[in-house]
């Protein structure tokens, strides 16, 4: 009887250490965790402002359908420009690589999750303390390439975060920017996880 092969990567440490290839729930929660939390506190000692008021909303029902209208416009953005752009293939290739074996609760959670604590923190607490521009600057510098195959993400994260700027301005809430960062990253993590499934070097 043949054992099935492994899947991901050998460990740089220890080569007989296969990597997984997906974020775990806990680890989410403690990376996503931390800067919400922080947010948070920084929001009620800082400004004096409650944050649950920034997740209040004069009109529902339009905040959410110009966040998944907009979500979706970024994600179909996203595909055209994998297809068009060298750059941004490779740049998919790597992030398939990493996140190819995410289950699908786990990629709704990670959706909505990453989406509530990082709009908290730069539609939110930013934001208020340092404005909007200065706020989409600092999202772009914390999506810095870790290696070159990542060159373009600090560019997607400066475009995408206007968009989520615009929307928190205009709507005067973190709705919007919130279904539109879940969308968008939903989305890309269903299309990575359906395609990079099987991992072929």
């Amino acid at each position: 009887m043949t054992e099935a092969p492994q899947q991901g990567r050998p460990s740089a440490v220890q080569p007989n250490v296969r990597l997984e290839r997906r974020v775990s729930p806990f680890f989410a929660t403690l990376f996503y965790g931390f800067p919400a939390i922080a947010a948070w506190i920084w929001l009620v000692i800082g400004a004096r402002i409650d944050p649950l008021a920034l997740w209040t909303s004069s009109n529902w029902p339009r905040d959410v359908a110009i966040g998944l209208g907009a979500g979706g416009l970024i994600a179909l953005a996203t595909v055209a420009m994998t297809r068009a752009i060298p750059a941004a293939r490779q740049l998919e290739k790597e992030f398939g690589w990493m996140l190819g074996e995410q289950r699908i609760g786990e990629i709704v959670y990670l959706a909505l999750l990453s989406a509530a604590a990082e709009e908290m923190m730069f539609r939110g607490a930013f934001h208020h303390f340092i404005g909007p521009w200065l706020a989409t600057a600092l999202f772009a510098a914390v999506h810095w390439p870790v290696n070159w195959s990542f060159r373009l993400w600090p560019l997607f994260a400066l475009l995408a975060g206007a968009v989520l700027e615009a929307e928190r301005i205009w709507t005067d809430s973190l709705i919007a920017p919130a279904v539109t960062h879940a969308t968008v990253n939903g989305i890309n993590l269903f299309r990575l996880a359906t395609k990079y499934r099987v991992w072929k070097e």
